[in-house]
């Protein structure tokens, strides 16, 4: 029996007992633009959040200065379902003539065609900032300072400060280490181990991401307090031997990886362009709250979350208010619900049938997430 994903959008309700004429609410529900090398690039996300589908409607990229804001550029935009969202790509060159200093970025809509900051305040939001004659030196390079000896598509163990971690470079990479290369973090669930999991998630054939599996809970459980710094010192030192792009590192996790995944996206937003996580639930078990977590957040990451549907470690029913309530709060999240139940091997029969298990619905519903596009502040 095929199974076929969900793909989640929130619904936001309305107001109990009034009277209210449905019409479309257009908002810049997220985004993330920076400037790099003279241009603007990343992308944001408009949602409406009323009960009718749009007309044609359009989003201007605004850099606010001084005296007088400049549109750098205006997004026509087809109709948009009552609920739904969208997520625009933004690639344009830095004006010239801006004034020095720092100066936000913003995306503003407006359904009647005619994109302006108005009073109405939801259908604007910051994006980003442009800094204006703040640095002489340029980009940081992201060309490692102490690159090592490798096998592409052999799997192997390097130490950091912290602990250890499993990597497996792509034979896309190149070995000149002059190219920027998308970096997948992994995280084992409860009783896994990283030398294990190294091969789970790296298919290896077409792969063009860097892989790497976190060690130093090996056969137990992450602690969501005092494991981040596991996870960071990881990256840092990847970065130190491969050409990481900085705005590039996705973060993953099973069961309890994907709960110290979450901990540690909203507590280090900035690090990570997203996030990919299977059998896990944004709050619950992260030792954080959930208003502690979206508050952390510098800015509202990508998430993938796949959910299987007779998980009984992490029930259904969690699993969406969790989600549900990152999407009403900004964040551009798929939820991915299929049948299975917290770990499967493939073959194992849930609700009725056989599924291909919970490693195959890894590869098949989350890694394709990885070249996305999502990029990082």
């Amino acid at each position: 029996m095929a199974v076929a994903a969900v793909l989640l959008v929130a619904t936001l309700p309305g107001t109990a007992g009034a009277q209210v004429t449905p019409r479309p609410d257009l908002t810049v529900s997220a985004g993330s633009v920076s400037a790099a090398n003279g241009k603007l690039t990343g992308s944001f996300v408009v949602r409406n959040k009323g009960a009718e589908r749009s007309g044609r409607f359009s989003a201007a990229l605004i850099i606010r200065a001084p005296g007088k804001n400049r549109q750098v550029k205006r997004f026509p935009l087809h109709s948009l379902d009552a609920s739904g969202s969208r997520t625009v790509e933004v690639a344009v060159a830095v004006p010239s003539r801006l004034p020095t200093g720092s100066l936000p970025i913003r995306v503003c809509v407006d359904r009647a065609g005619k994109v302006r900051e108005r009073s109405e305040r939801n259908n604007c939001r910051k994006v980003g900032t442009v800094r204006v004659g703040a640095s002489p030196t340029g980009p940081v390079s992201s060309v490692p300072k102490n690159p090592i000896p490798f096998t592409a598509g052999v799997p192997f163990m390097l130490e950091d400060a912290q602990s250890n971690y499993w990597v497996y470079v792509p034979r896309s990479y190149d070995a000149t280490h002059a190219t920027p290369t998308t970096l997948f973090v992994w995280l084992h669930g409860c009783g896994g181990e990283s030398s294990g999991d190294i091969y789970t998630v790296s298919p290896g054939g077409t792969q063009d991401w860097i892989s790497i599996a976190v060690g130093g809970r090996e056969g137990g459980c992450w602690d969501p307090n005092a494991d981040q710094a596991k996870v960071l010192a990881a990256i840092a030192d990847i970065k130190t031997h491969f050409n990481v792009n900085p705005r590039r590192v996705i973060l993953g996790g099973y069961s309890s990886g994907g709960d110290l995944a979450y901990r540690t996206a909203f507590y280090n937003a900035n690090f990570f362009a997203g996030i990919l996580v299977e059998n896990t639930s944004p709050f619950r078990d992260t030792g954080s709250s959930q208003a502690a977590s979206l508050a952390a957040a510098s800015w509202k990451f990508h998430v993938v979350h796949l959910a299987h549907l007779q998980d009984t470690t992490y029930p259904i029913a969690g699993v969406r208010a969790e989600t549900d309530a990152m999407v009403a709060a900004g964040f551009p999240l798929t939820r991915v619900e299929v049948d299975g139940g917290h770990y499967d091997e493939p073959g194992a029969i849930e609700n009725g049938h056989a599924v291909p298990g919970t490693s195959a619905d890894l590869a098949t519903y989350l890694l394709p997430h990885i070249d996305d596009g999502w990029l990082s502040p």
